[in-house]
């Protein structure tokens, strides 16, 4: 059971083979398939539509596609890692989207700091556009947090994200970004924060994507990566959001895996009935949301601990824990 990520990439690209095929297809694999040649092997064992609908031939231009993925990852600097590698984050095994269904990533490609993975994350975002106060609110909880030995998880879009990103970074800390796009230069997105993705990687920081080398963003791309920092992380912190946005998909992935979620409350009344804070607002009249001021940044702390628990992950070193 469990394929190397040579073979992993090869199933990715099979026409159709989602994510939960691949995975059924290595969960139920022998021990013994190592190459291309034992997974073609293998496949002529299985039986049902969904596997008999692909030649050899399929299987051998499939691999040609992952061996060329692997060669121009390494020729920009990317590295890869796959479900089954000791360095691929547990708690992403546990990724479950919007809908509340399993969603890990079969494969991450990476630059930078693999080792930031091994610090617990908690995501920081939020809207493209927020207020003076949401500006300042995202740099102070990321610096707070990442002082506390958090990995500063978010999306490297311009507003909430990048305030994430560089409130790690102003203390030292260690920040990850989740991408929609490949992980070369020329791919990264937005165009305006191609300067901070490479300040992450200069500070240790990491950037993560599930697209190669080459591959733009796009709507569903963007979607399909909000999952993932609410996935990487034990809390999600919404900065500012309105009741509509990109943020949503993230903060319904987190109340679906049932891990913390936290509104910053802004005191100033002209903030709390904001447009942009039109989320926050709801979120914690409904009593979804945890409010987080800077009063109470020491039992959102206690919060995080008790879904670090649930995951069986140790805290971070020099906290207040």
């Amino acid at each position: 059971m469990a394929l190397n990520t040579e073979l992993l990439l090869t199933l990715k690209n099979l026409k159709g083979c989602g994510n939960k095929t691949a995975l059924a297809i290595a969960d139920n694999s022998p021990v013994t398939v190592h190459t291309i040649e034992d997974l073609c092997a293998f496949w002529k064992t299985l039986h049902g539509k969904k596997y008999e609908k692909y030649s050899q031939e399929d299987l051998l231009s499939a691999h040609r596609q992952a061996l060329s993925t692997i060669k121009d990852a390494e020729s920009c600097g990317v590295g890869i890692i796959s479900y089954y590698e000791d360095n691929y984050p547990a708690i992403l095994r546990k990724t479950i989207n919007e809908e509340g269904k399993e969603d890990a990533p079969l494969i991450l490609f990476y630059r930078g700091n693999i080792e930031a993975l091994q610090k617990p994350g908690i995501a920081v975002i939020g809207t493209r556009v927020p207020t003076e106060a949401g500006n300042k609110a995202g740099i102070y909880f990321a610096e707070k947090f990442a002082k506390e030995g958090f990995n500063i998880v978010s999306g490297l879009a311009i507003g909430c994200d990048a305030t994430g990103h560089q409130g790690a970074l102003n203390v030292q800390g260690t920040t990850t970004a989740f991408l929609a796009n490949g992980l070369d230069w020329d791919s990264i997105y937005p165009k305006e924060n191609l300067e901070l993705a490479k300040k992450i990687v200069e500070n240790g920081g990491l950037l993560l994507s599930e697209y190669p080398v080459g591959q733009s963003g796009n709507r569903y791309t963007l979607v399909a990566r909000d999952r993932l920092q609410a996935g990487l992380s034990y809390a999600t912190i919404v900065i500012q959001t309105g009741l509509k946005g990109g943020t949503m998909h993230a903060v319904g992935a987190t109340l679906k895996a049932h891990k913390p979620l936290f509104m910053v409350k802004y005191k100033n009344l002209e903030e709390q009935n904001d447009s942009k804070t039109e989320g926050n607002k709801k979120f914690l009249e409904e009593r979804k949301a945890y409010p987080l001021t800077s009063d109470t940044i020491t039992e959102a702390l206690n919060i995080v601990k008790g879904s670090m628990d649930k995951f069986n992950m140790p805290g971070p070193k020099d906290s207040l824990f």
